[in-house]
């Protein structure tokens, strides 16, 4: 008798933990929890707001700037499919509030920053056997260069340096970024210091710009007067992409892990304090830039794909909350 009951009892709890397995196993059929999700919009914190969609395109726009008055935004254009790797990018113009978009330069053409009058840029070319930086106006276009010859192996991300009347931009030497100037008819070509992504102050000699700590990038700043960097960023994630607002008292930064499938805007004061997170969310947002206007810009994957990361960004805009 007491083995007939053990055996009852035996099989009760395996009939119990048989129920018990297969109704777990159904709920992780029928509601998997999906690791590489994607949000259809950029989600924002409480110092963030009026959050906008600007384009709305198939191919990858990134790498927005505003002109001085605010009106008008260039951005580079990047398709993947042209099997020319040298010819994916190009540039184009959008009047802001309008549906349009005007085509400025194509082939090779990537990185626009605008001069202060509003009615011409800089960018990178990348068509040559190595990329140069060149100049375009808008009333005219065409390409011409700045440097007719590259400074390294990869002259990018050029911009005017008001305080130097130069052009600051970063290019590749001995396999080792390096950010650089040159004169504005492309002589006295300066290294001063390794890094790579660089953005001007608007009246200041000092720059902000991105160097590798160890296993991370971090935001520096550079200040010309005294030859001084002072690194703003530091911790296990990457600081990278800076720019500085148009009255020099903020810097807008992307920061994400390495490795990771999210990057979001933060915003700090330019001294590297109080600093403020703007995106939330599954989304692998960067390249932000601040409008005269009061609006961060910034390319963002939201609503792509999941396996697709890197294709159809669009640029957005929002406004931050930058009240000390």
């Amino acid at each position: 008798m007491r083995t007939i009951k053990w055996l009852l009892s035996s099989l009760g709890i395996l009939a119990f933990a048989f129920l018990l397995w297969a109704s777990t196993s159904t709920k992780r059929v029928v509601a998997p929890v999906p690791l590489t999700k994607i949000d259809l919009t950029p989600g924002v914190t409480a110092d963030a707001k009026e959050l906008t969609r600007i384009t709305d395109d198939k191919l990858r726009e990134q790498q927005p700037q505003i002109s001085p008055d605010g009106k008008k935004m260039l951005y580079t254009i990047y398709d993947p499919s042209k099997t020319d790797i040298n010819a994916r990018h190009s540039i184009a113009m959008k009047t802001l509030g309008t549906a349009g978009v005007s085509p400025l330069l194509s082939e090779g053409c990537t990185t626009p920053s605008w001069f202060p009058d509003g009615k011409g840029f800089l960018f990178a070319y990348t068509k040559p056997g190595k990329p140069v930086i060149a100049k375009s106006r808008i009333e005219q276009m065409g390409i011409n260069y700045v440097s007719a010859n590259a400074n390294g192996t990869n002259d990018s991300e050029p911009f005017f340096f008001a305080a130097q009347n130069k052009v600051l931009f970063f290019t590749n030497i001995g396999g080792t970024n390096h950010v650089a100037t040159v004169e504005n008819n492309g002589l006295n070509f300066t290294i001063l210091t390794e890094g790579f992504s660089p953005s001007p102050h608007p009246k200041k000699n000092l720059f902000v710009f991105t160097k590798k700590v160890g296993d991370t990038h971090q935001l520096f700043q550079y200040d010309l007067s005294n030859s001084q960097q002072t690194q703003l960023t530091s911790g296990d994630f990457n600081g990278d992409s800076g720019a500085i607002s148009p009255d020099g008292k903020w810097i807008v930064f992307q920061r994400y892990k390495t490795n990771g499938t999210e990057s979001h805007i933060f915003v700090m004061n330019a001294e590297g304090g109080n600093v403020k997170q703007l995106t939330t969310g599954s989304t692998w947002n960067w390249c932000p830039t601040f409008g005269p206007d009061g609006y961060i810009y910034f390319s963002s994957n939201a609503g792509n794909a999941p396996d697709k990361r890197y294709d159809n960004y669009d640029i957005w805009r929002v406004k931050p909350n930058l009240a000390e």
